[in-house]
């Protein structure tokens, strides 16, 4: 059972180190775009969420500042899970409801526009990223919380 549960932490951690940094990438590119002082809606990747009012510049900004301390989060996480510090676990599961929070808001408000509610346009690449990383972050957030895993690390505590 050991040997299978640090298989799977070997697994989370390249997932969670993967995931942050293509988290990393996308929202260091958005927040560097922000930095030639056109607003979200024009930048490199085009925002269509700029012309609804709950998405104000400052709504935009935040978000991207709590999901690239997320992407950092994970990816550390991960660093520390390859060597097997419990500290790892931690780390991604703090990050996960916070990340996951953040991007169901963008999702369910893309589903609106979907269903024409919204009468806005949306890219099928922001909702499969938005998707990608709920699931992603479900799924470490699920394992990493499991009994299995805190018996392991408490076996391994015990066992130093």
């Amino acid at each position: 059972m050991a040997s299978r549960v640090a298989l799977l932490l070997r697994i989370s951690a390249l997932v969670s180190i993967a995931s942050g940094l293509i988290g990393g990438a996308v929202w260091l590119l958005d927040l560097l775009d922000r930095s030639d002082g056109d607003d979200l809606r024009w930048g490199f990747w085009h925002n269509p969420f700029m012309g609804f009012t709950p998405f104000s510049e400052a709504y935009l900004d935040i978000s991207m500042w709590v999901l690239l301390g997320c992407s950092a989060a994970v990816g550390l996480g991960g660093l520390m899970l390859l060597v097997r510090c419990k500290w790892g676990v931690l780390l991604v599961a703090w990050q996960a409801p916070v990340s996951i929070a953040t991007n169901s808001i963008i999702v369910f408000f893309i589903a609106l526009m979907a269903f024409g509610v919204i009468k806005m346009q949306w890219t099928s690449e922001a909702l499969a990223l938005r998707l990608g990383s709920i699931v992603v972050n479900l799924a470490l957030w699920r394992f990493l919380k499991s009994s299995a895993v805190t018996e392991f690390f408490a076996g391994q505590s015990s066992a130093a």
